[in-house]
């Protein structure tokens, strides 16, 4: 054999071994993606093609837990006047006596206020108090499902704007739902 046809059968084999390679490193993260994002939805109350997410998740700085109460997406949001806001965005189930989630009640009117606005939706404004915060959380139900967004804090923030970022949800597809629950550092047994 020449040393042209060796050197050719060399690199030959190089690129169909680099190629070879390649697609077991796609197939392995591939795969390490699927068992991670089941194991990250796997306490969720509902099965991940009923969740949702707001729309404005896709700016950096978002980050999201899912447990059996629910998903909790914490996110900058964009106000109409320009300013940065950061709110917590939630997907609670409700509880059956008060239709909203567990923790929160409007028994207390020295704590909160709580206003119907109707249509399944309740404005609560929570009073700075020796252990707790001020906040402003617009709380909306649907059947199994209460969609909720709070602002804590001195930044505030119109109902409509609130109303229009619980509206503007959509169901994530299986790798962004993935970015946002996978936070760095996040390890299976498997990993």
């Amino acid at each position: 054999m020449s040393r042209r046809r060796l050197v050719l059968v060399a690199v030959l084999l190089l690129v169909v071994g680099g190629v070879g390679y390649a697609g077991l490193r796609t197939e392995y993260h591939q795969a390490k993606d699927r068992r991670d994002l089941a194991d990250l939805t796997r306490s969720s109350p509902w099965p991940r093609d009923e969740l949702l997410i707001p729309d404005d998740v896709t700016r950096p700085g978002a980050v999201g837990w899912l447990e059996r109460g629910g998903l909790d997406i914490a996110y900058p949001l964009r106000t109409a006047d320009g300013r940065t806001v950061p709110v917590l965005w939630r997907l609670r189930v409700p509880q059956p006596a008060s239709g909203l989630p567990d923790g929160v009640d409007c028994g207390s009117p020295r704590l909160r206020t709580c206003t119907d606005l109707g249509g399944g939706s309740t404005l609560i404004v929570t009073h700075e108090t020796d252990n707790s915060d001020p906040s402003i959380a617009l709380y909306r139900t649907d059947g199994a499902k209460v969609r909720a967004i709070e602002v804590q804090g001195p930044d505030p923030v119109g109902v409509d704007e609130l109303s229009a970022a619980l509206t503007r949800a959509h169901r994530p597809g299986d790798a962004e739902l993935l970015d946002l629950l996978r936070h760095d550092g996040y390890q299976t047994d498997w990993s």
